[in-house]
């Protein structure tokens, strides 16, 4: 498995990531540490080592008794570094652009609809600087509302994702540094700003919709013309970097062991290891996934108390069919009603995004990768929707996409029993027939059908784990999150 990143260094990338990219411009003031050690989820030890290793390297200033604050950097090396290292992530940034414009309209149509926009925190700031546009420092106060709206109307999910988009799209370069960016986005009357936070305020979604579409689609040109202008006045180009987007939204608390226990859910679900065979033993899997044998215990651990696999003496762990009593005993645990909430705000993530990410891969699919789909669709218990997701990423080009539909993934699959198994099975087979019609649009060539059927299916799974939380297993926190409408 890959190197585990520490809760120093990842804590350490991501705050001097704010300051690079100006979302805590020179002049302005650290957020607390106290803040900071809720929002990673880490002690006040590690803040501080970072905030040390920041003040070492210039980036920001200690004082007693007050915030650390942000030091302004040598205006000569940022004018002349800043273009080439923005041309050396040209490829990102444009994928990064594209995938939300992609995926923003239909989360920020579901999330601006569960709240009243106008007592929001950021609300009146964002009302202000849309007077003025956005260069000038005027996208913060903008973009601090999205991710507000997205993390008080949608969940701390969403707004989770959009904080990663703000860390590596470099807006404050866009609005800011780049007068022909500007230039190509005013070439409409109504200002960019005034003009989110008037579609924001639509009271039908569908519209709210398709106008955000326009837009965000308008400000990936407006990316793509500035990155092009940019290239055009540099005489040489610059290798292009390593994709480097990556969404983890349990970053500080996803351990080697959780991974594992992911990635065996995952074969076990798509058949791999079919129901009373046995995994290989310890030793086997601390070798395929190189790390020590304890560490696979754990694993093994936390699949038997979900009620996946059982350890028999002498034999070793077969794999079961949960029951009830499991679910029953998990949910009323702490750290457990955590892991259950952000499995449902991944379902219902996938539930808003599966639409645009299946219409732009399905073009991509081959006749053979057809027949063994279908072939798989009869097989008895079987669970093909991973099947029809891990081709659908597959043929996701798109990193960015690519890196939030395995992780909203990754996030589901803790809840395989409740949306699969649950009422003799009932959901899984009606999930089944969904993707046989979904897979025969494919093969008439309708990939917008299919899109809608695929969709149609996260739908169905995050209505059914909903209710079968609340009114079944008690979990009343289940029921103030949202079925999404849809949008296609």
């Amino acid at each position: 498995m890959e190197a585990q990143e520490t809760k120093f260094s990842f804590v350490y990338h991501e705050v001097k990531q704010r300051i690079l990219t100006n979302q805590i411009p020179p002049g302005d003031y650290m957020p607390s540490s106290r803040i900071l050690c809720h929002q990673f989820n880490v002690s006040r030890y590690t803040i501080n080592r970072v905030f040390d290793a920041l003040q070492k390297e210039g980036y920001i200033e200690i004082k007693p008794r007050i915030a650390p604050i942000v030091l302004p950097r040598e205006a000569v090396i940022k004018q002349g570094t800043e273009g080439i290292d923005i041309l050396r992530s040209r490829d990102n940034i444009l994928q990064l652009y594209q995938t939300f414009a992609l995926i923003l309209p239909s989360l920020l149509s579901f999330a601006a609809k569960h709240c009243d926009l106008e007592i929001l925190y950021h609300y009146k700031k964002a009302i202000k600087v849309s007077r003025m546009g956005i260069s000038a420092g005027g996208w913060r106060p903008v973009s601090n509302l999205l991710k507000e709206i997205l993390t008080v109307g949608g969940s701390p999910l969403l707004g989770n994702l959009y904080s990663v988009f703000e860390l590596h799209s470099h807006l404050s370069f866009f609005t800011e540094n780049s007068t022909f960016f500007l230039k190509v986005l005013r070439k409409d009357s109504i200002p960019i700003t005034a003009n989110l936070i008037s579609i924001l305020k639509e009271k039908d979604t569908h519209v709210m919709y398709t106008q955000l579409t326009h837009l965000l689609h308008k400000f990936v040109y407006a990316v793509q013309e500035t990155l092009q202008h940019l290239a055009d006045t540099l005489e040489t180009y610059p290798l292009q970097s390593p994709a480097a987007f990556s969404w983890r939204p349990t970053r500080g608390k996803d351990y080697f062991y959780t991974r594992i226990v992911s990635d065996l859910n995952r074969r076990i679900g798509r058949g791999d290891y079919p129901r009373g065979t046995f995994l290989p033993s310890e030793k086997q899997l601390a070798a395929i996934y190189n790390v020590s044998v304890s560490t696979i215990r754990k694993a093994l651990t936390e699949l038997s108390q979900r009620g996946f696999v059982k350890t028999i003496n002498g034999k070793g762990t077969m794999i079961i069919t949960p029951d009830d009593t499991r679910v029953r005993q998990i949910l009323p645990n702490p750290g457990r009603t955590e892991e259950a909430l952000r499995y449902l705000h991944a379902l219902q993530l996938l539930a808003l995004i599966m639409h645009p990410a299946t219409v732009n891969a399905a073009a991509k699919f081959k006749k053979k990768e057809l027949k063994s789909l279908e072939e798989k669709l009869y097989l008895p218990d079987s669970i093909c929707i991973i099947d029809i997701f891990e081709a659908i990423l597959y043929h996701t080009d798109a990193q960015p996409l690519k890196s939030i539909l395995e992780e909203a993934f990754r996030l589901t699959e803790w809840g395989h029993y409740i949306a699969y198994y649950d009422h003799k099975k009932q959901v899984l087979q009606t999930v089944n027939k969904g993707l046989r019609l979904a897979v025969h649009e494919l093969h008439t060539g309708d990939y917008i059908e299919f899109a809608n059927r695929i969709a149609d299916c996260y739908y169905h799974i995050f209505q059914h784990a909903r209710d079968i939380m609340t009114n079944k297993y008690g979990f009343s926190s289940a029921a103030s999150i949202q079925l999404p409408e849809k949008y296609y």
